[in-house]
C-alpha cells in the first residue's frame, strides 16, 4: 500500500505544481491568503503566496518522509523508542521490528496524501475567489480530506499501538 500511497502523493505535488504554474500568469497582483471559519478571505497577500503554499506542501511531504527514513535509525539506541511494550520489542529479531517500521513508514506516507490534497483543494479554492470565480473558500469541499485524515489518524495508530504485542506474540 505504501507504494500507492508514494504514487498518489508524487501526482498530487506534480498536480500542485501544475496548477500553481498554469495558473500563476492569470492571477490579479492581491490574492487571498488567509479565511475565516465562514470561508471568506481576511488577509491578501501578493500572488507569490501561491508559490509559498505550493514549496510548503512539498517541504512538509519531504519532513513526513524524512521522519520515516530517519525514526528507524535513530532507535537503535533504546534511549529513543517510545512504543508500546518497548523492551519486548527491541528484543525481537531485525526482521520483525521491520514489520513494524514497514506500517510506520504507510502511515507518515498516508498522512502526507491527505495533507497533499488539503493543500491542493485550498490552493483551487484560492485562485478562484483571486479570479472572481468564487465568494468563499469552500470547506465543504474539504471535508474529504478531513475525513481522510481523521480515517488515517485512527487506524494507523490502532495498528501501531496492537502491532507490538502482536509481532512479539508470534501473530504477524
Amino acid at each position: 500500500m505504501k507504494r500507492v500511497y508514494d504514487l498518489v502523493n508524487l501526482s498530487l505535488l506534480f498536480l500542485i505544481g501544475f496548477f500553481v504554474y498554469s495558473s500563476y500568469p492569470r492571477l490579479p497582483a492581491r490574492i487571498p491568503m488567509h479565511f475565516n471559519m465562514a470561508g471568506r478571505p481576511d488577509r491578501w497577500d501578493g500572488r507569490g503566496g501561491i508559490v509559498v503554499l505550493a514549496v510548503l506542501a512539498l517541504a512538509m511531504t519531504t519532513a513526513l518522509y524524512a521522519v520515516t527514513w530517519l525514526t528507524p535509525r535513530l532507535t537503535k539506541n533504546s534511549r529513543y523508542v517510545n512504543i508500546p511494550r518497548k523492551q519486548e520489542f527491541l528484543r525481537l529479531s531485525a526482521e520483525k521490528q521491520e514489520s513494524y517500521w514497514a506500517v510506520f513508514k504507510e502511515f507518515f506516507a498516508a498522512l502526507a496524501l491527505a495533507i497533499n490534497l488539503l493543500f491542493y483543494l485550498i490552493l483551487r479554492g484560492m485562485v478562484r475567489i483571486a479570479m472572481g470565480t468564487a465568494g468563499l473558500l469552500p470547506f465543504k469541499v474539504m471535508w474529504p480530506a478531513f475525513g481522510l485524515m481523521a480515517l488515517i489518524l485512527v487506524y494507523y495508530t490502532w495498528r501501531l499501538m496492537v502491532l507490538p504485542g502482536k509481532l512479539i506474540r508470534g501473530e504477524e
